[in-house]
């Protein structure tokens, strides 16, 4: 079981850029050219779960899979506290360390040497540089208040109200609110705005809302070849469908009609 756990972490990273691995923290892979993985202590709701991962690829509950992670974790961990998953790389609290594997996947080149985030510790240069440039300005200042001082004290400074004219304002038009229909599954002309091929990736699409008509109301149904598809409207009118994804596309470009088969 290993080897599959290793093997779906392998996946996640090349395919999405990111996994999380729950009670350690999350990769995520950076960069272009060479593409480089971190790791971070923190996880994010935008982190693929490899739990999640292991439930749907694996046809499991939430529960299950969350046994087999562990099981995999406590092989994973080893007696310096590193976590090491062959084909991907070793994780230890200050760095990951890559393996042949995983780079030759996302750069299809040598392996550098191990990638290593850490924070600058040179704020007291910034510091030195803000005490300066204050120092220099205050000496300024008073060379050019000593040069004027008897022009100053003879001079009657006069000060006009200004009266500043207030801009009115006009409130801006609301756009209409878009139409908000739940679909329904088995209706023949669905409007889709994503497929996926984890069905964890076309929820979170949901969860983002693309089209603001609120994550609720959108459908995530089986698409064919095993993939997942987000819809938003479902209809057995294609006129209807038609109308309802020229509407849409004021929201989101990426919108388009899936006719299912009878």
């Amino acid at each position: 079981m290993s080897s599959v756990v290793n093997k779906l972490i392998f996946n996640c990273l090349v395919q999405y850029g990111n996994v999380a691995l729950p009670e350690v923290g999350s990769l995520r892979v950076e960069g272009n050219n060479p593409k480089a993985v971190f790791f971070s202590e923190s996880i994010s709701d935008k982190h693929i779960h490899l739990t999640d991962i292991i439930a749907e690829q694996g046809g499991i509950s939430t529960e299950e899979a969350e046994a087999l992670y562990n099981d995999w974790l406590t092989a994973a961990r080893r007696e310096d506290g590193s976590i090491y998953a062959e084909g991907v790389g070793t994780i230890t609290p200050r760095k990951f360390d890559i393996d042949d594997e995983l780079h030759r996947a996302l750069n299809g080149s040598e392996v550098p040497v191990a990638t290593l985030r850490k924070r600058c510790s040179c704020g007291w240069v910034w510091w030195l540089v803000g005490v300066i440039v204050v120092a220099g300005v205050a000496i300024y200042l008073s060379g050019n208040c000593a040069c004027c001082k008897k022009e100053c004290a003879t001079q009657e400074v006069v000060v006009e109200p200004v009266v500043e004219e207030v801009p009115v304002v006009e409130e801006p038009t609301p756009a209409p609110a878009p139409v908000v229909n739940v679909p329904a599954e088995g209706m023949r002309y669905n409007i889709m705005v994503g497929v996926f091929t984890i069905k964890y990736n076309a929820r979170a699409c949901a969860k983002q809302d693309p089209l603001g008509i609120g994550a609720a109301n959108y459908l995530i149904t089986p698409y064919p070849n095993g993939l997942w598809a987000v819809v938003a409207y479902s209809t057995n009118s294609p006129a209807k469908a038609e109308e309802m994804r020229l509407k849409y596309r004021k929201q989101q470009k990426d919108v388009w009609v899936w006719k299912r088969n009878k």
